[in-house]
């Protein structure tokens, strides 16, 4: 965030790259080292708080109440409610649906949700989460916190790219090419990519280009999609920021086919770019309504009429006004509204200062 932090900040928590994780013990390696580099953390500084931005660490006990949580999405409780229509798209649905990925995640989420040491290595029972201060990407996750947790937080929507070439220069570009959809997003099997490559099939009159990156494990999945893809979907495999950019000044409109999405940084980064977003019916598309209602769908009939609607109805005015909103998602702001929320925390929890004096 251009933010000077040399002489404040004294550590950073990364988490274990993919490609060094043991095999099926993954989620436990990364548990054990974020508690681990947690407790050294501690021990060496002292810090006054803490400002997890990656998602859930498992956190010791002793600096819980001083720690400050971004929470992505939740990935531990809402295993164990009832399905519903809006834990249905968590990212960990799967696990419930399986009696051996079951049987994988029910020790951490022992570990995560009821164990800690005290100094003694006494086991407690502590849910740490409820003692931190957790800060959230939209309404829609901060509504599934509360009911998976049943705890309150505050909505901090993330900072997303923004564009300032000229809109003009759509107008040049569409004018020589096939109308173009496009999308952005990883190579992977919860973006339902499915979705789009039969949205194409159905209308061959349009370009379809999939912006996205791929990962070793995830290449099966792309070369799967590409055997199945019709001849008007073109992949753009990690893409450089300038053929990304080149492509958002073609296209007309943004497909985004991942049910639930939890906030939709691409959704914003194509309104920027002076794209028309559509995306299914549901998430923060719906309940933050970063989405118009007129243009999310709910089946492929209805993907097709609001593809139909966004290209007849793309203007120059219209993209205009996409992009003015997006400048509320910019880092400026983020930057702003942060900074703020800190510095509120900071007066409510003197008493956390006070101790250390």
């Amino acid at each position: 965030m251009s933010i000077d932090v040399e002489d404040s900040i004294k550590g950073f928590v990364k988490p274990i790259e993919r490609k060094k994780k043991i095999p099926f013990i993954g989620i436990y390696q990364s548990l054990v080292s974020s508690y681990m580099f947690f407790k050294k953390l501690t021990r060496t500084y002292n810090p006054d708080f803490f400002l997890v931005t990656g998602g859930l660490a498992l956190l010791p006990k002793s600096i819980a109440e001083k720690t400050i949580v971004y929470v992505h999405f939740p990935t531990s409780k809402d295993l164990k409610l009832p399905n519903s229509e809006s834990l249905r798209v968590s990212v960990l649905r799967d696990y419930t649906s399986n009696i051996w990925k079951r049987l994988y995640i029910q020790p951490y989420l022992f570990i995560s949700n009821n164990i800690d040491y005290d100094d003694n290595d006494d086991i407690i029972n502590f849910d740490y989460i409820k003692k931190a201060t957790i800060i959230t990407n939209s309404n829609y996750t901060k509504n599934v916190i509360k009911k998976v947790w049943n705890i309150d937080c505050t909505v901090l929507y993330p900072p997303c790219p923004q564009y300032s070439f000229p809109l003009e220069d759509k107008i040049k570009k569409i004018e020589k090419d096939t109308k173009t959809v496009c999308s952005l997003g990883r190579f992977i099997p919860k973006k339902n990519y499915d979705t789009i490559l039969q949205i194409a099939k159905q209308r061959p009159q349009l370009k379809f280009e999939l912006i996205g990156g791929v990962t070793e494990n995830t290449l099966s999945y792309l070369n799967r999609l590409k055997n199945k893809a019709p001849k008007n979907v073109t992949f753009h495999v990690n893409a450089s920021i300038d053929e990304k950019i080149e492509i958002l000044k073609r296209s007309k409109i943004l497909l985004h086919s991942f049910k639930g999405e939890h906030f939709g940084i691409a959704l914003i980064e194509a309104m920027s770019a002076g794209l028309i977003p559509i995306s299914h019916n549901s998430g923060a598309a719906k309940e933050d309504n970063i989405v118009e209602e007129r243009f999310r769908y709910n089946d492929l009939d209805s993907a097709l009429n609001c593809i139909d609607r966004a290209v007849s109805e793309w203007n120059l005015d219209k993209a205009s006004q996409l992009r003015q909103y997006a400048q509320n998602f910019s880092i400026e702001n983020y930057n702003k509204n942060l900074k703020l929320f800190i510095t509120n925390w900071i007066e409510s929890h003197s008493h956390l200062f006070k101790k250390k004096e």
